[in-house]
């Protein structure tokens, strides 16, 4: 024995089976409690529900999705009306031969066509191919929106996930840069720079496919990162963190290597643009579930403002735009001498 749930079907297909299951109960039911016969009203539904399934698919798969969906309007229209004439038709044939004799006798004193009857027929058949219809639209408009908001989020995924992986050569290209430098003037100091900078890449490997890391993760990322560079400005460079106590922060997820981009532009822009002595100070803080970052840095009197344009720039702010929409600020104050960004949004 073949069991019901073994069937398998399309989704849509159980939909519309569904809605002819419900209109069969409905119709016999309300019929059948109104005439006080439950058995005529059995038999009545019985025989006209076959002409309504067909009716029903012909205005769904021609009228509508053939014709009317694909802007064929002459078409459409002839579909409609001739749909109307030939199957009012046929419910009044269907009365008129089997329902009428049984249940109704004087209904045959009217001719067979006798046009407000077979107008009647045609208007209550179609009033419930119309609403079989409609509810198909309705699932498939339903349906389509679904699938258009998974493949944008699907696409913005994609989008953020090549942004992301833009921000791995821009770091490495301004750290290769920095050893170049380094390899030269202070060839001694190379050996404890790669090992710091196969730490970072490290990071990057594993960490930075993943959607959100934990804060300390980040955290000890930008002291990497910070050591790496500070080798190379040596004590020249005055560089000051206030964010150590935050540092076992792991309940805090955020994604990687957005804070990133600030501390890269202020040694880029601050102490790479300066030869005598420059200073950087990075500040991070947490108020109940907003995270607020700022680093501010020195700047020469007449060198250009800082993240005006660039690759890093335009980067982050696309990730921003993805990842927080209107949630965050992000505020840039160029004054005499230096250079403040600060970025603030919030964390789940």
């Amino acid at each position: 024995m073949i069991r019901v749930s073994s069937i398998k079907l399309p989704k849509e297909l159980w939909a519309q089976c569904l809605f002819w299951l419900c209109f069969f109960l409905f119709e016999w039911l309300n019929t059948g409690a109104y005439l006080d016969n439950f058995q005529q009203s059995l038999c009545q539904i019985s025989v006209q529900l076959p002409l309504l399934i067909v009716a029903g698919y012909w205005h769904l798969l021609v009228t509508v999705r053939r014709f009317l969906l694909h802007g064929r309007m002459t078409a459409f229209w002839i579909s409609l009306i001739s749909g109307l004439f030939v199957f009012g038709t046929l419910r009044r044939v269907i009365n008129y031969k089997w329902i009428y004799p049984l249940y109704y006798p004087g209904a045959l004193e009217k001719p067979f066509w006798y046009a407000p009857k077979i107008l009647a027929e045609a208007m209550q058949l179609h009033l419930v191919v119309g609403l079989f219809v409609v509810v198909d639209l309705i699932r498939h408009a339903l349906r389509q929106q679904q699938l258009s908001e998974t493949y944008r989020r699907e696409k913005v995924s994609a989008e953020y996930q090549l942004l992301q992986s833009q921000v791995q050569p821009h770091f490495l290209f301004n750290t290769l840069n920095n050893l170049t430098s380094v390899s030269i003037q202070q060839p001694d100091k190379m050996p404890n720079l790669l090992q710091r900078l196969a730490g970072l890449l490290s990071y990057q490997l594993h960490e930075s496919r993943r959607d959100k890391v934990p804060l300390s993760k980040e955290i000890a990322y930008l002291k990497d990162y910070i050591s790496l560079e500070q080798i190379r400005y040596g004590d020249r460079l005055d560089i000051q963190m206030n964010f150590n106590y935050l540092a076992g922060t792991t309940h805090v997820m955020v994604p990687p290597m957005l804070l990133l981009p600030f501390v890269e532009n202020a040694f880029k822009h601050g102490a790479a643009q300066t030869e005598g002595q420059c200073w950087i100070q990075i500040n991070l803080s947490l108020n109940d579930k907003r995270l607020v970052f700022s680093v501010e840095n020195s700047v020469q009197t007449d060198a250009p403002v800082p993240f005006r344009s660039g690759l890093g720039l335009t980067n982050l702010k696309k990730r921003l735009e993805i990842l927080f929409a209107e949630s965050y600020e992000l505020v840039t104050m160029p004054e005499e001498g230096q250079f403040l960004a600060v970025l603030k949004f919030n964390i789940n």
